[in-house]
């Protein structure tokens, strides 16, 4: 499963807690394993290449409080380079093998489902262009858009148009797994764009085409997978079955988040029923390694499927195969994918043209969740060792003339963004902000994957693509098309629409704001109010009235006590990459307080409507009454935009 979608909702924290995150970091120790002896011309590189992977994991242990890490570097056909680094398990301080320690590998599984699925089509068993109905057999394809079937092509390139919410998708132990088709069957998102129209990542459409192979093939997918990829490559340390066979079982690392000063606290969520997109699956660094190097050879029809461009949402820029995500950094080509689960991190990267591929994961989040990011950036300092770009050192790009700069300002949502579910939360504290920056020009913000540059400065191309000004030489471009879409090459599986007024995050979050702030503030102020007119002597205020003002007061508490509930939810990042997939029932508390708020805040318009009806009050007293009832229909609209609101309420927000 991708990172994105917890990370976004962690922001939510800035706006309701002030935290300080601890950064005191300890750096483990590490333990090597050296794999296969050097290719030929690649034997000189070596030693100072360990020597940079040594230096840069040690920093990231250290710095970003990760337990442990394993990598794999395979060029020439064979791995040249495959090393375990701190411990799999903080308790026992069992060292990462990179033979024989596991590691949960999040959406990297992808890359095995578009494996097997290519497969069939290789062999013509399945034609990827035809609708997935004709070949499923156990889940069925809405058809809500007639004439426009969705295909194995869609699902392994992320356009076939599902919605996408990971709330309570995942479970903490292997034996609470539904099985596949049944989670398909029930689970399933509503389907919002016709197929190949936008790319937006999507779990559900992998976990579909894991079920096809299962169908056609007749084996439960895991089955399939082991069949047909793990056990020709010799991967017998990896696996799609859950629970795993015990040999593996044992040497499985454990997935931590850093807390307090210097501890940690271990990870659960790592099982699912959609082990074809992410849950479940597990493998080790070495066998990465054969796997990369049968994938570098291209000499099955899959793998060069795989390694193909099968759609991209803009031409000019990076596209996608299937499981794989183009890949360019500087004149350099080739294909990545990442992976992420509670407590994992992975990347792998595959050079063709220069017969390297590189293989990274963490068993830990990281400070601020930068394990993600800290993969990223080993892989490509590792490809900077050895494959040197061989281009000399990039010129910053100067602008050209652009008329239609100023039309490309504004907001945008990522595609994937859930449209229907509690994840849609992300859209409010996700968005991409584009402004003008100079005559041509623009700065963004929120498209950025690395955490020390939230801000992006871009230099107009012509046509609507602009290439970053201060990057790290790999040269990022994003492009605009006629459709107001935007685009990034570092992000190809997931393009942003833009966003009207009326959907600006800022909007939304200024209403939700007023209507916090109003009813927290009347939660105190109208028992105060009625507190002083006693003390006072002064007359009481029709019972209707009283009821009026005291129903004030709830919703004002009912308000506090949902920003305190969704506060302590978004308050750790970390934490939310466990929250959210494994549905914690204090996502229940935040979306039962928001239905509670629904009756509450129609009460108030009553209280209003008869406060001016029967002359309750002063008019300074009617008119503060009226701004606390509408601060209610501000949040309470929110809520609803945002599916905040569950309980009897929740079918008004799919």
């Amino acid at each position: 499963m991708r990172k994105t979608p917890t990370r976004a909702l962690a922001t939510i924290a800035a706006t309701m807690t002030l935290t300080t995150a601890a950064l005191l970091c300890a750096a483990p120790g590490h333990t090597a394993a050296r794999g296969h002896a050097a290719a030929p011309g690649r034997a000189a590189a070596l030693p100072d290449l360990a020597s940079r992977v040594d230096t840069a994991v040690a920093g990231y242990l250290g710095h970003d409080r990760i337990p442990g890490a394993a990598v794999t570097v395979v060029s020439g056909g064979r791995t040249v380079l495959t090393k375990g680094y701190g411990v799999a398990d903080v308790r026992t301080r069992t060292p990462v093998d990179p033979r024989r320690t596991g590691f949960f590998l999040g959406s990297l599984a992808k890359l095995f489902t578009a494996q097997a699925a290519s497969q069939l089509v290789a062999t013509g068993t399945v034609n990827p262009r035809a609708d997935v109905n004709d070949y499923l057999r156990t889940v069925t394809v809405p058809d809500t858009y007639p004439g426009r079937p969705v295909t194995l092509d869609h699902l392994l390139t992320h356009t076939a148009g599902f919605d996408s919410d990971l709330v309570g998708r995942n479970k903490a132990t292997a034996e609470d797994v539904e099985p596949l088709a049944e989670s398909l069957v029930t689970r399933r998102p509503p389907r919002l764009r016709a197929p190949g129209t936008t790319v937006a990542y999507d779990n559900y459409g992998y976990a579909l085409a894991g079920q096809l192979v299962a169908d056609v093939s007749g084996r439960p997918f895991p089955a399939y997978v082991d069949a047909h990829i793990l056990k020709p490559l010799g991967m017998d340390r990896s696996t799609f079955a859950q629970p795993q066979p015990a040999r593996i079982a044992a040497d499985l690392a454990r997935g931590y988040r850093p807390t307090g000063a210097a501890g940690w606290t271990e990870d659960k969520g790592q099982y699912g029923a959609w082990s074809p997109s992410g849950p479940g699956a597990v493998t080790t660094a070495a066998d990465m390694g054969r796997w990369m190097a049968d994938q570098l050879t291209g000499g099955s029809a899959a793998a060069r499927l795989m390694q193909r461009t099968h759609y991209r949402q803009d031409t000019r820029l990076p596209g996608l195969g299937y499981g794989f995500e183009e890949w360019r950094r500087g004149a350099r080509t080739g294909w990545y994918k990442d992976g992420d689960i509670p407590g994992f991190h992975s990347g792998v990267l595959l050079l063709p043209g220069r017969d390297l591929g590189v293989f990274v994961v963490f068993n830990g989040d990281g400070t601020g969740g930068r394990a993600n990011w800290d993969g990223k950036d080993l892989i490509n300092r590792i490809v900077d060792a050895m494959a040197p770009d061989g281009r000399g050192a990039a010129h910053p790009p100067h602008d050209v003339a652009d008329s239609a700069v100023a039309s490309y300002t504004g907001s945008y949502r990522a595609a994937r963004v859930s449209r229907t579910g509690l994840m849609a939360v992300e859209g409010l504290v996700g968005a991409v902000t584009v402004e003008r920056d100079g005559a041509n020009g623009l700065r963004t913000t929120g498209l950025s994957l690395d955490p020390d540059r939230p801000e992006q400065r871009w230099a107009a191309l012509g046509g609507g693509l602009f290439r970053e000004r201060d990057g790290d030489g790999g040269g990022a471009t994003i492009a605009f098309d006629k459709g107001g879409m935007l685009v990034s090459s570092v992000m190809p599986s997931t393009a942003y629409e833009r966003l009207t007024w009326r959907q600006s995050p800022s909007l939304h979050m200024a209403l939700l704001g007023f209507g916090t702030a109003g009813l927290v503030l009347g939660a105190g102020a109208y028992p105060v109010t009625a507190l002083v007119r006693r003390f006072r002597g002064r007359p009481r205020y029709p019972r209707a009235a009283r009821a009026a003002r005291a129903t004030a007061a709830a919703t004002g508490l009912l308000a506090a006590g949902f920003t305190a509930a969704l506060a302590s939810v978004v308050a750790d990042g970390n934490a939310m990459m466990e929250t959210v997939p494994l549905g914690s029932p204090l996502l229940s508390v935040v979306t039962g307080l928001g239905a509670a708020l629904v009756p509450a805040t129609l009460g108030l318009l009553a209280g209003a409507v008869a406060a001016w009806l029967r002359g309750w009050w002063g008019v300074a007293g009617r008119v503060l009454f009226t701004l606390t009832a509408g601060a209610a229909v501000a949040m309470v609209g929110m809520l609803f935009q945002y599916h905040l609101v569950g309980g009897p309420f929740a079918w008004l927000t799919a």
